[in-house]
């Protein structure tokens, strides 16, 4: 995979079932040793923790989707602004994501993921059903 074959593979996992064939279209693409940082998540190293991080994430979310809005490309880095969107505790929770990715010789290096948790905690806060999860999600 090349830098420029980044932004159409993302968007192609995203719209796999979660999180078996999400992860199962990613797990080839990222690198042995890659580092990932998300909000809200621990940061997580090696491909193990990776799957960890999304299968805690889609626990969270389970109907979670993804909208590319822009992507860009320049030399090994490539940043994807997307607009995620789910359910948590039967309302809608909507919020912007751009993710940093460093690729090289075919494999995501590193991804690191830029957005305000705020509106997922604020959404969280008000619906009491979805604590456990939320606090379930960081572990």
């Amino acid at each position: 995979m090349t830098p420029g074959e980044l932004p159409g593979l993302f968007a192609a996992g995203w719209a796999r079932p979660k999180p078996e064939g999400f992860l199962r279209h990613f797990r080839p693409l990222i690198h042995a040793e890659a580092t990932f940082v998300q909000p809200m998540f621990a940061d997580a190293h090696g491909i193990a923790e990776v799957e960890g991080m999304f299968r805690r994430l889609f626990a969270l979310f389970p109907d979670m989707g993804l909208t590319v809005v822009r992507d860009a490309v320049r030399d090994d880095t490539v940043y994807i602004e997307s607009l995620c969107r789910a359910t948590l505790g039967r309302a809608p929770v909507e919020f912007a994501v751009c993710d940093r990715f460093t690729v090289a010789d075919g494999t995501i290096r590193a991804r690191r993921s830029f957005s305000d948790p705020l509106p997922v905690l604020l959404a969280g806060l008000r619906r009491p059903a979805c604590w456990p999860r939320l606090v379930r999600s960081r572990l």
